[in-house]
């Protein structure tokens, strides 16, 4: 099913950006400054950097000097990750254009994008003076909270985007996960429950509800609550990763596999949404599905390096070691960055005792893992099984992993490393220091 990229929007906005596009890359068509406005803000909103450049290029070329093309010039700016240069035109803008909040809302996206959480809130309090889409203001403002990691001011400003519009679908969101995560999620439920009562249709509401009742571990409330947001709306796609959750969580995998299903009519990540039936399945050690759900996602998507991770593992419980290390290798090629294809093949080889493949891999992915701890591990059982004992002590003594609490863990997974007298009288060393 293809989704219609015009879905939320009006007609007028339709025609525009259509128009826009069928005049191709020289176009001739005319559109005053409010048109183009229209048609590099979807851009903006969809996410289409490639059409917004278009737009402003275009824009730029019929009127140089309007602060409105200019401004959504910092935007692409910013999108790119070309935050100095978008922070210099804005102030530039700012300059010109003191009163503007649009000016000011964009400062504190790009701050916000540069990880300066206060100045991005200052520029927020500043473009929320004028009163224009304040739901949205309090919801970034909220959010940028929650990055200082001040989830109660964070809260408070999701409330008050709530309170601005009931059915600000990200904010409610962001709330339900706060509430719950800073402990309130008994109150969040009630402030949901009063909601959906006082507005029965408001599917993000519902939505809101049945993600704090699944995070209160109550996972039938949880399911009822999402089944609701999907009988007002079946587009969801969350509600139905939501719904899938609970009923997993109550054992009921053939349900959580069908609202899976149910969901891929509407997804645009139909890869991901496989991936999660085949890890159903695996985790109910029923591989030989999993595979196929697996294989589903690798046909949508090649590239998916944890659906040729998550091959391995079944591949490697169902007892064809060479494909499953054939499967980790490809995953590893494709997210190098990922530490647990490493370690899932790195235990495949010390489990059919290929102790110096086992140590090439890991020395390999030693430096850039996210974790080293879990390398470092295993790297020195492998010395110790390759007789190098001399080599285990010297990466002992230059990396930066803490010796003594390795030593322990090693000992709590192979308690024969307690005969070596040699590795004992190192790590003694360290205890004196």
């Amino acid at each position: 099913m293809k989704i219609d990229r015009f879905k939320d929007y009006d007609p007028e906005v339709r025609d525009l950006v259509l128009r826009f596009e069928r005049q191709g890359a020289g176009g001739r068509s005319f559109f005053d400054v409010d048109e183009l406005e229209v048609i590099m803000d979807y851009y903006l909103e969809v996410y289409d950097d490639e059409g917004l450049e278009a737009a402003v290029t275009f824009g730029e070329g019929l009127f140089p000097g309007s602060g409105a093309v200019r401004l959504r010039r910092a935007h692409l700016l910013s999108i790119r990750g070309h935050f100095d240069e978008a922070l210099a035109l804005l102030r530039e803008l700012q300059q010109t254009e003191p009163d503007n909040t649009d000016v000011s809302y964009a400062m504190g996206a790009v701050y916000g994008m540069m990880g300066r959480a206060q100045e991005a809130i200052d520029c927020y309090q500043r473009a929320a003076r004028d009163g224009y889409e304040l739901d949205v203001v309090y919801g970034n403002i909220g959010d940028e909270y929650y990055n200082m990691g001040q989830l109660d001011r964070a809260a408070h400003y999701y409330h008050k985007a709530v309170e601005v519009n009931p059915e600000e679908s990200r904010s409610l969101y962001n709330l339900a996960c706060t509430e719950a995560e800073r402990g309130n999620g008994e109150a969040a439920a009630e402030f949901f429950k009063k909601l959906v009562g006082d507005m029965p249709y408001n599917k993000w509401a519902w939505f809101g509800l049945g993600l704090v009742y699944s995070r209160l571990d109550l996972y039938e409330l949880g399911a009822d609550a999402f089944e609701y947001a999907l009988a007002i709306d079946s587009t969801i796609v969350d509600a139905y990763l939501g719904l899938a959750d609970c009923y997993a969580n109550m054992g009921k995998r053939e349900r959580a596999v069908l609202a899976l299903r149910d969901g891929l009519d509407y997804t645009d990540d139909r890869p991901y949404i496989f991936f999660c039936i085949g890890s159903l399945y695996k985790e109910a050690d029923n591989y030989h599905t999993a595979t196929v759900y697996y294989h589903d996602a690798l046909k949508e998507d090649p590239a998916y390096a944890a659906a040729w991770r998550e091959l391995g593992v079944c591949s490697q419980m169902m007892g064809y070691s060479e494909e499953a290390a054939t499967y980790y290798r490809r995953a590893i090629d494709l997210d190098p960055a990922s530490d647990e294809a490493w370690l899932r093949l790195a235990d495949l080889y010390m489990g059919d005792e290929r102790w110096m493949d086992a140590t090439q891999l890991l020395e390999g992915g030693y430096t850039d893992a996210a974790d080293p701890f879990g390398f470092a591990m295993r790297l020195c059982y492998c010395y110790y099984r390759l007789g190098r004992g001399d080599r285990m002590m010297d990466f002992l003594r230059t990396s930066n992993i803490d010796v003594l609490q390795l030593y322990g863990d090693l000992l709590a997974a192979w308690p024969a490393l307690a005969d070596d007298g040699a590795l004992l009288a190192f790590v003694k060393g360290f205890e004196n220091e």
